[in-house]
């Protein structure tokens, strides 16, 4: 194991469940989706799968299921959840293309996102002339919550869609209450800035 994790083991063990939770909603999202197109699971499932890259298979989803649960009224609700989805996919992507730092020796975690620092123009020579993103547990606490937010909504979409299809007699799942995005990070940081914040 990485140091890393010993020095923050409850806000890596949440980064840990995030990671994996993002293919669970991707479960669920392909689960709505087919549900809307009269359960067709083969044809959702290798069309969402057989792609590469989490941003196709949400716009593939969106462009598969919009229409049914538009029909269905339920545009804004799946608008709702496809915005939901990107977010979370942001976050995921973050923490998965990662590398984490321990720059203030045990007292602050960061991360660089390799993702973000590969789209800019300038050249990358140096590793410490980096902008760090500064997490806590708190922050962290609330992007999972976010996650569960989205897993709710999936699942009033699908059963919500079900019910209006007639395919089942009632839903017993609610809407969700509507969750704030939280933030990607507590504090940002680069050597240009002056001191590293303690």
């Amino acid at each position: 194991m990485f140091p890393i994790h010993h020095k923050f083991p409850n806000e890596m063990a949440i980064v840990g469940r995030i990671l994996v939770d993002y293919g669970e909603i991707e479960i669920d999202l392909l689960n709505c989706i087919q549900m809307a197109r009269g359960r067709d699971m083969n044809s959702t499932m290798k069309t969402m799968f057989r792609v590469r890259g989490e941003m196709s298979r949400i716009q593939i989803a969106d462009a598969l299921g919009r229409v049914p649960y538009t029909t269905l009224g339920l545009s804004d609700e799946f608008a709702m959840m496809i915005d939901a989805f990107h977010y979370c996919r942001r976050i995921r992507n973050k923490y998965a293309h990662a590398y984490w730092h321990d720059p203030v020796q045990g007292k602050r975690l960061c991360y660089v996102s390799l993702e973000d620092l590969a789209e800019e123009n300038d050249p990358v020579n140096d590793l410490g002339r980096l902008t760090f993103f500064f997490l806590d547990e708190p922050l962290l606490l609330k992007q999972e919550a976010y996650f569960d937010f989205v897993r709710g909504l999936l699942s009033y979409l699908n059963w919500e869609g079900q019910f209006r299809s007639k395919l089942i007699k009632s839903n017993a799942i609610k809407m969700p209450t509507a969750a704030q995005k939280p933030p990607f990070f507590t504090t940002k940081w680069h050597p240009d800035d002056g001191l590293m914040p303690a």
